[in-house]
């Protein structure tokens, strides 16, 4: 700590290089000090300070060492961008000043990548720009690799949820004399402070960013620790509020400890965006836009729901966990109030052209794909996975995905099979069971160096014997593969589980338990006429697995049309379904049920609330189709349609 302390002096005084590679030590979540050498991270401390230099854009100590240095902007695979990219980048802005550099960078952005919706795995810069197409989070990370590469600082904020309709979204803000302005990513425009989210925006209840480092700047702080900080950003948008919220048992006293989570209602769940635990007198609170926002509170056995819509509200623990109840809520969202648009009307036109031309120049660049079908890959992993992968995946044959395939979950794809199978593990672990006991004895967990949760690589835990908890879930399976043996994470839970003849057999490395995990059936009575439309999982409904006192949705594949009758774990489990509105309000109902393994499963009656004679949306059009310019072709968000 001392030398960590030492560094942070060093950096406020006079940095070098060293100084900037001991803060990035300091702030490099786990993963990352296991997959890359020291010289990459040397390499790269090196070229920003030869950046830095050079532009001399006179950028504060705490927004260069959070906002410039770090190489890492969210969850995307990390690579050699920065070294590769700064001295151009720096040329393209050579003697323009801080704000219009910011928006020349984006153009370069919007040469190269537009927006596709795509999985949840995030393409690093580099693999971006082969690939040309990205969503927002990855159109975001590029941004901002760019901006520091060329010594601006910038940092990627984006809302978890939108509070009025069923979507998210993520952009990119710049440090430009003295204060944070915001740009849509890869999508330029004339100033700043303008996207086509301005009206969107007014609408959040919560703008969050992450930062690399013990961050202490203005903004709210959602959670910290020694090397991460997470902040929350809107009131530098739109008014907002402090809002309380106060545990109390059912005899009115204050509940000191319990956990109070703060959720939003999207994608037919209640997303959590921030948790803390309650204090002396019961008190938790967030900054907030200015609508509702539902609240989860629990304790020993007892759990709270409500809404909060005011700058102080109450949860009441009045309910059993385990217990069948059923609660209804309405959820209203901030009034639309855009924020300003300061761009003319010729800035607007000019800047129209130039996004047309820079539509062709983008399309006129290769795209290349390194296919491998018999590897069970996505479209995604075929854009940034190398020929030395796919030579090394190809160890283990057959036909079977939950053998063959190299990928594990969102992991980081490098060659690890030849490697493992080189070492002769395959002569002393010869079983399921086996690789169970070897990854407990042989990996150590470190829960305290990832906070983000990151996925380590395979290959790098193989090396190190070090992982997280879900790194090491992860490794377990790839492990298992390799050696020849069928296994996965479970889609619904996440838990690792290898099979053994036609059943699959959960493994709990915390309880040092292996077992076929009982399930119950469930069906969902929802009474339509067969001609109606009929409700869709993420849409209209979602389950969530009561674990350890707090909801956990339960996750499914989209692309598999969607189904009323569900095999989960034994638990308790809470159905949210809800009505959404045209206002942007929701309506939504919530079934508490207990599930056990029987033959005679259980049904669940499936509420839509009825809007009376409110107007309800019935579906979701791409927002950014509505401010396309000519030669665009790709929408960049959803928002909702209402009859």
């Amino acid at each position: 700590m001392i030398a960590a302390l030492a560094a942070l002096c060093a950096l406020s005084c006079r940095p070098s290089a060293e100084d900037y590679l001991a803060f990035m030590y300091e702030a490099m979540p786990l993963p990352d000090s296991l997959v890359f050498p020291e010289s990459s991270w040397r390499a790269n401390a090196e070229k920003t300070l030869e950046v830095r230099k050079r532009m001399d854009w006179n950028v504060p100590v705490r927004e260069f060492r959070h906002f410039v240095l770090p190489l890492r902007v969210n969850n995307e695979n990390l690579d050699d961008f920065r070294t590769v990219y700064a001295d151009s980048l720096c040329a393209r802005v050579e003697g323009m000043t801080i704000g219009e550099a910011a928006l020349e960078i984006n153009h370069w952005c919007h040469e190269r990548a537009t927006y596709v919706p795509s999985d949840g795995r995030t393409l690093g810069p580099m693999a971006l720009i082969r690939s040309g197409l990205g969503r927002c989070g990855e159109e975001s990370v590029l941004a901002v690799a760019a901006l520091r590469a060329a010594g601006i600082p910038a940092r990627q904020v984006y809302t978890p949820r939108w509070a009025h309709t069923d979507d998210n979204h993520a952009w990119v803000e710049v440090y430009v004399d003295g204060k944070w302005h915001f740009m849509g990513a890869c999508e330029p425009e004339p100033v700043l402070d303008l996207a086509w989210f301005n009206s969107s925006v007014s609408r959040a209840m919560l703008l969050h960013t992450k930062v690399f480092g013990a961050y202490n700047g203005p903004e709210d702080v959602i959670s910290r620790t020694s090397s991460y900080t997470e902040i929350n950003c809107i009131k530098s948008y739109i008014p907002t509020r402090r809002t309380g919220v106060t545990v109390r048992d059912t005899d009115g006293n204050p509940v000191e400890g319990a956990a109070v989570e703060f959720r939003i209602y999207n994608y037919a769940e209640f997303y959590k965006v921030a948790s803390y635990r309650s204090d002396s007198d019961g008190h938790a609170a967030l900054d907030t836009g200015l609508g509702d926002i539902v609240i989860w509170a629990y304790k020993d056995g007892l759990f709270g729901l409500a809404v909060a819509g005011a700058e102080e509200s109450e949860v009441v623990l009045d309910r059993k966990l385990g217990e069948p109840c059923s609660i209804d809520l309405e959820i209203v969202p901030p009034v639309e109030d855009p924020l300003p648009n300061n761009a003319t009307g010729e800035e607007i036109e000019a800047n129209a052209r130039r996004l047309a031309a820079e539509n062709v120049k983008r399309a006129s660049m290769p795209h290349p794909r390194t296919y491998a079908p018999d590897l069970f890959l996505s479209d995604k992993d075929a854009v940034d996975v190398t020929g030395e992968f796919i030579e090394d995946a190809r160890a283990v044959t057959g036909t079977d995905r939950w053998t063959v395939c190299p990928r594990v979950e969102l992991e980081m794809l490098l060659p690890y099979r030849r490697e493992i199978l080189s070492s002769g593990i395959a002569e002393t672990v010869k079983s399921p069971s086996e690789v169970v006991r070897w990854v407990s004895d042989s990996i150590k967990v470190d829960t305290g160096r990832n906070p983000q949760g990151l996925r380590i690589p395979p290959v790098a835990v193989w090396r190190s014997r070090i992982a997280d908890p879900r790194s090491r879930d992860i490794f377990f399976v790839a492990l298992c593969r390799t050696l020849g043996f069928a296994a996965r994470l479970d889609e619904a839970t996440s838990r690792p589980e290898y099979r053994e003849g036609d059943d699959w057999v959960g493994v709990d490395f915390g309880a040092g338990t292996e077992a076929v995990v009982p399930k119950g059936h469930v069906d969902l009575f929802y009474p339509t006429a067969s001609s109606a439309a009929l409700p869709e999982y993420y849409r209209h409904y979602t389950f969530s697995r009561i674990t350890d006192g707090s909801p956990r949705l339960c996750e499914f594949d989209e692309s598999v049309p969607p189904t009323f009758s569900y095999d989960l774990d034994e638990g308790y489990y809470m159905l949210v379904s809800g009505t959404r509105l045209a206002s942007g309000a929701v309506l939504a109902h919530v079934e508490m049920f207990n599930l056990e393994a029987s033959g005679e499963g259980k049904e669940v009656r499936l509420i839509l609330p009825e809007p009376g004679d409110r107007v309800r949306v019935i579906g979701n059009l791409d927002a950014e189709r509505l401010f396309l310019r000519e030669g665009d072709s790709e929408p960049a968000a959803a928002t909702s349609c209402s009859a």
